[in-house]
């Protein structure tokens, strides 16, 4: 239990430290929106300049000129839309068994002449023993989270195949008008150097494989982006060096301030906040991410929308980027579902609703298993912990 009165002095402490980070932000955007018109029109020398550099972060690199900001317009009234999201219940050695699920939800919406929507969940239960330990060099251990979310996603590629298979083969008047959302990155730089990396990676490109073959942009929706690949790019331009190497500044051995330090304290979308009136988008970047190289004709591009309640990154592969049509639908249906969904895409609001595992579902979970033990006759084993949380003393 929170003990107030020494509570509100910390919150106090936390708000006044806010507010001196606020006014540092306001410096920083002034100085970034400075820079971003010094570098418009000179997009090629600062390609070079990035191309060039050393760092240890993302830089983004244009494709447009810096000068192309994009308004929305309404391409049409008649299309489709397919989002997928997954969720899961972790395995608990304190429960009645060790086990997993997942559980992909997903909807197809089709607007226009022939509108109708489809919401489903499927879950999959993991228990024997080869879907619950892996061994390396010769060493068991029990699967952990992030080998969990890497079967979750590649669950989730597949389902939006499926999907994308499914609406083309049911629509013998296809909808020429159609995208595939993910819920967050098309760049899985979580798995680099992970042992099933190229499994993993292969896996997703065969569904990038699919949506270009059926001419569907596969779209990655980032809600709230914290990334900074504009700002970094900023950073190369305010940088005197010629030839940047972060690793071996010249700044830092003279305990100089450093020149690209002035816009440290912001992110892409507190910048295009600035930038971008509602419904358009910026100019087009490719993501550097070393992960990529693995991608092939994959490339991811992305850019920045004012859905007109924040900022959101939309990621593509670059086949989806050098069509402007493609490019176009993706602008207009992402600001539309935004619209739909007061804010957040109500494709992609609706799949997580599918997917969601809540504290309930869990407990009726584990309910329904232990009941179901008894009544075969199995014992029931819980931990002492376990037993405790789910009653009280007092």
């Amino acid at each position: 239990m929170l003990n107030r009165s020494k509570l509100i002095p910390l919150i106090n402490t936390l708000v006044e430290s806010e507010k001196k980070v606020f006014n540092t932000l306001i410096e920083d955007l002034k100085n970034a929106l400075d820079e971003f018109n010094k570098v418009k029109g000179a997009e090629d020398e600062l390609i070079k300049k990035i191309k060039s550099s050393k760092t240890s972060w993302l830089t983004a690199l244009p494709i447009e000129s810096l000068n192309d900001i994009k308004p929305v317009c309404e391409i049409t009234k008649d299309y489709s839309v397919i989002a997928v999201d997954g969720s899961q219940i972790m395995p608990d050695r304190h429960e009645v068994r060790l086990c997993y699920l997942i559980n992909i939800g997903y909807v197809i919406f089709n607007y226009g002449k022939n509108s109708n929507a489809e919401l489903k969940s499927e879950p999959t239960l993991y228990f024997n023993e080869d879907d619950l330990y892996k061994e390396y060099g010769g060493i068991k251990t029990l699967i952990n989270a992030k080998d969990i979310t890497f079967k979750r996603t590649i669950m989730e590629y597949n389902k939006v195949t499926e999907c994308i298979s499914r609406v083309q083969d049911e629509n013998k008047i296809a909808f020429e008008n159609k995208i595939a959302f993910i819920d967050g990155t098309l760049i899985e730089w979580m798995v680099q150097g992970d042992p099933n990396e190229k499994f993993i990676i292969d896996s997703i490109l065969r569904t990038f494989d699919t949506a270009q073959k059926f001419n569907t942009p596969i779209v990655g929706y980032i809600s709230s982006p914290k990334s900074n690949d504009f700002i970094n790019m900023l950073r190369i331009s305010l940088c005197p060096q010629d030839l940047v190497n972060c690793n071996n500044c010249p700044y830092l051995k003279n305990d100089k301030s450093l020149p690209c330090s002035i816009i440290n304290k912001i992110n892409d979308a507190d910048l295009f906040l600035k930038i971008l009136k509602n419904g358009e988008r910026s100019p087009l970047f490719l993501s550097t991410s070393h992960i990529l190289e693995n991608y092939g004709e994959h490339k991811i591009a992305f850019f920045y929308l004012n859905t007109g309640h924040e900022i959101a990154r939309i990621e593509i592969p670059y086949w989806v980027a050098d069509d402007k049509r493609n490019l176009d639908l993706v602008h207009f249906i992402c600001y539309d579902q935004s619209k739909k969904g007061n804010g957040y895409p109500i494709s992609l609001s609706e799949a997580h609703e599918q997917a969601v595992v809540t504290g309930a579902d869990r407990d009726l979970f584990y309910s329904m298993l232990s009941n179901l033990y008894i009544k075969n006759g199995i014992k029931v084993s819980r931990s002492y912990k376990s037993q405790r949380k789910r009653s009280s003393i007092l």
